[in-house]
C-alpha cells in the first residue's frame, strides 16, 4: 500500500519509447500526487450587469507571474470505479492518468492527468489524453470531462489543443472569492 507516499515529478529522465500501462490498486491506492504550475495569464470572468445569464472568459495578463501547488491522492475512496495508468519513459513512469465512471449520467471523468515537469511538452500528455478517450469509446461513455482553473491556461491551452472545450464553470467551487482569486473552477468536454 502506498498511503503517504509522495512522488517528485522534478528529476530527469531519458526519453524512450513510451509504455502506458495500468497501475495496480493495491500499490498506488491513496498514491500522493503534487501538481505545480505558473501563470502568467488567466481567464477573467465577465458577467452581464444582473449576472444572471451572460458570462464570458477572457484571457488577460497577471500582474506578475504566480507559482500555484497543490496534491492529489489516486484512488480517493468518492471516485465511482477508478483506473490508474502510468506513462513510461525506459523504466521510469512521467505522468499519471487517472479517470472515473460517472454512471448515473454516462460520462468519464479524467480526476488526475500529471506529466512530469522535464516530460511536458513531448506528446506525453496527449498520449495519456488518448488513452482516456479509447476507454471512453470502449465503454460507451457519452463524453469526457474534466476540471482545470482559469488561471492555469497552460493546461487550458493542452485541452483546448486535444479537442476539449468549455462545458461549465463553477463561480465558487473552491472558496467564495474564486473570481477575486482569479482561479474559477471550468470544466471541459470532449465528444
Amino acid at each position: 500500500m502506498a498511503i503517504g507516499r509522495t512522488i517528485n515529478l522534478s528529476e530527469s529522465l531519458t526519453m524512450e519509447n513510451p509504455l502506458i500501462r495500468p497501475l495496480d490498486p493495491k500499490e498506488y491506492d491513496q498514491f500522493k500526487l503534487v501538481f505545480r504550475y505558473t501563470a502568467k495569464s488567466y481567464y477573467e470572468i465577465i458577467r452581464d450587469a444582473d449576472h444572471i445569464f451572460s458570462i464570458q472568459l477572457v484571457r488577460q495578463e497577471l500582474e506578475e507571474e504566480v507559482e500555484k501547488e497543490f496534491e492529489g491522492l489516486l484512488f480517493a475512496e468518492y471516485l465511482e470505479e477508478p483506473s490508474v495508468f502510468g506513462i513510461s519513459a525506459g523504466d521510469q513512469i512521467v505522468g499519471f492518468l487517472e479517470i472515473a465512471r460517472e454512471s448515473w449520467h454516462n460520462r468519464l471523468r479524467i480526476t488526475e492527468l500529471l506529466v512530469k515537469t522535464d516530460f511536458r511538452g513531448q506528446g506525453y500528455g496527449s498520449k495519456l489524453i488518448d488513452k482516456a478517450k479509447e476507454i471512453m469509446r470502449t465503454e460507451g461513455f457519452r463524453e469526457l470531462v474534466l476540471e482545470t482553473q482559469s488561471c492555469n491556461t497552460r493546461a487550458i491551452d493542452f485541452y483546448l489543443n486535444n479537442g476539449f472545450i468549455v462545458n461549465g464553470l463553477d463561480l465558487s467551487c473552491y472558496t467564495n472569492e474564486d473570481i477575486d482569486k482569479k482561479e474559477v473552477r471550468l470544466e471541459m468536454m470532449w465528444r
